[in-house]
């Protein structure tokens, strides 16, 4: 199984968001880079990496797109 990047940040706590999405859409999702190992505390890090297996990239691509343009939780409880 050959992992494919799906996107990058800068910051630990968005990697572990992003991982958490697409680890409830059922996508297997690994943060690689520079500090990950060290994540805690969070904070800034250099480049971080998430990587999905290559066969789920048009998933991982399509749920991440959905997440982003779903209206915040704020605005649905208005």
């Amino acid at each position: 199984m050959e992992l494919v990047s799906v996107t990058s940040v800068n910051d630990i706590g968005l990697a572990s968001i992003i991982k958490g999405v697409l680890e409830q859409a059922g996508i297997e999702a690994v943060i690689h880079g520079s500090g990950a190992e060290d994540a805690f505390p969070p904070g800034m890090l250099g480049e971080l990496r998430i990587l999905v297996p290559e066969d789920e990239l048009a998933m991982a691509l399509d749920v991440l797109d959905q997440y982003e343009t779903s209206p915040d939780l704020e605005e649905e409880e208005e």
